[in-house]
């Protein structure tokens, strides 16, 4: 019995890391800044994009400033000695602000008034052969006023809108791709419920979306299009979740599985009014 207890012991030490490697792995560097601004306005623009990421639960995060970086080495093979696919690299262009946090505070003439604005490009980089798939700038405004104004309190509202932007770029770049594997209700006209096979093991959580997919051929030629949407209902298993079918689509999923072609799942991009 002891021995029994001590392989479950570590079956559920084992079992995190078999769930992260199920994920990409992202390095992020040190940012850098075109401007000259305090250390701790960048300290807290980058905090921001790496709690943004970490929210989507869709990468396995390595911080450089949570490890000891060899100086030797580029920001590239420090990501590589990380194992990591992907480098993400950030560098503040502008910023414009009432207290620049080097001249002195500006007030108006009635109340405190404190306004930011900045721009930060992010490039996203492949490791594999130091291709960058994704470049952006963000800008991003905030404002303070009032008695317990500071320029403090006008960077955080700056920053309110990039969890939402740094989701964005993590579904966008991050797909998760699976299949329907088992068809659970419907109504003679429209399937209702899907099992795929996404789970506990996976970059998934409820409520997700995914589109559904079915291969064609044309010409010799070979395609995907869309025919409905599923959405996460309940996690039931390592690779198993149950998927409630989208209103539109429904009818065209049935008759393909009962077709018996192969419908891929891909996960897509949150929308404001999803279900």
């Amino acid at each position: 019995m002891k021995l029994q207890h001590f392989f479950i012991s570590i079956l559920l030490l084992l079992l995190p890391l078999a769930v992260q490697s199920q994920k990409q792995t992202l390095f992020v560097d040190d940012f850098t800044s075109d401007v000259k601004v305090p250390e701790s306005v960048l300290t807290n623009i980058r905090s921001a994009v790496i709690d943004g990421i970490t929210n989507t639960n869709r990468v396995n995060l390595v911080d450089a400033h949570a490890i000891i970086p060899a100086p030797e080495y580029s920001p590239m093979e420090n990501a590589l000695r990380y194992r990591a696919q992907y480098l993400l690299q950030g560098k503040l262009l502008n910023r414009e602000a009432t207290d620049d946090g080097i001249s002195g505070p500006k007030f108006h003439s009635r109340e405190n008034s404190y306004k930011e604005k900045f721009v930060i490009r992010l490039q996203l980089i492949r490791t594999s052969d130091g291709t960058t798939i994704f470049t952006r700038n963000y800008e991003e405004t905030g404002s303070s006023s009032g008695k317990e104004a500071s320029q403090y309190y006008a960077l955080e509202r700056a920053l309110v809108n990039v969890p939402y932007a740094m989701r964005n770029l993590i579904e966008h770049n991050f797909k998760v791709h699976g299949s329907i594997v088992e068809l659970v209700s419907d109504n003679n006209k429209k399937a209702k419920s899907v099992y795929i096979n996404l789970g506990y093991d996976d970059p998934i959580k409820e409520g997700q979306r995914f589109d559904v997919m079915v291969q064609t051929s044309f010409a010799e030629n070979y395609m995907e299009h869309k025919i409905g949407e599923v959405r996460i209902k309940e996690i039931v298993g390592p690779k198993y979740s149950l998927c409630k079918v989208m209103s539109k689509g429904g009818e065209h999923i049935l008759k393909a599985f009962e077709m018996g072609a192969k419908l891929h799942i891909v996960s897509r991009q949150s929308r404001l009014f999803d279900e």
